[in-house]
């Protein structure tokens, strides 16, 4: 999940997780509850618990994933048409099935790239910390270890190589002072994240 804050100081949500009542305590503490991206049909099954606590937080979700979120909960605007009121860029990845969108969020020093399920960024410190008795099994199944789509993510999403690897490499040379790369599955990336993306391209060649 990524809290981002908006310029009037209320939340944006992304990748909701449902989290305890101290959990969501601390959440509040740092603002209220906006906006909700439910990234796409993977990462929608808690956006309901946060719908139901904020009755007035906004749920937007891709033209793509917008026919399976609704089957949790009622989506109030597509990513595509209502994110760019807020200074947010809507980036389409070539070469993956449309399922997701990567997000360009301004902040006071650059900007940062959420993304989702087409990269992950399992690092061994990752792993040690949060899954230590799945370690194993993860690299089996060639999801960890190093940023990049996992196999298993190109067996499912990836459609054309060559179209995803070209679309990274173009992200990487038309985001300015890239500063963060968030991730749904993974440590977030907060130093050399051009380069990073440029070597997460190049496993695909």
């Amino acid at each position: 999940m990524v809290l981002y804050k908006l310029p009037d100081s209320t939340l944006l949500i992304h990748s909701a997780i449902a989290l305890n009542e101290a959990g969501m305590a601390q959440l509040e503490s740092l603002g209220t509850p906006k906006i909700m991206i439910v990234p796409n049909r993977i990462h929608r099954l808690d956006a309901r618990v946060y719908k139901q606590r904020y009755p007035e937080l906004l749920v937007v979700a891709p033209a793509a994933a917008k026919p399976y979120v609704e089957e949790v909960v009622s989506v109030d605007a597509v990513a595509e048409e209502f994110l760019p009121n807020y200074d947010i860029i809507c980036h389409e990845p070539a070469g993956i099935r449309p399922q997701e969108l990567v997000y360009e969020l301004q902040l006071p020093t650059g900007k940062a790239l959420i993304f989702t399920d087409i990269l992950f960024h399992l690092t061994e410190s990752y792993l040690e910390k949060y899954v230590p008795k799945n370690k194993l099994i993860l690299r089996w199944l060639g999801a960890s270890g190093y940023f990049g789509i996992t196999a298993l993510g190109k067996w499912f999403f990836m459609t054309d190589r060559n179209a995803y690897r070209q679309w990274l490499e173009a992200l990487a040379d038309n985001v300015p002072s890239l500063r963060v790369i968030s991730v749904a599955h993974g440590e977030p990336i907060i130093t050399n994240c051009t380069q990073k993306l440029r070597e997460a391209a190049a496993r695909l060649f």
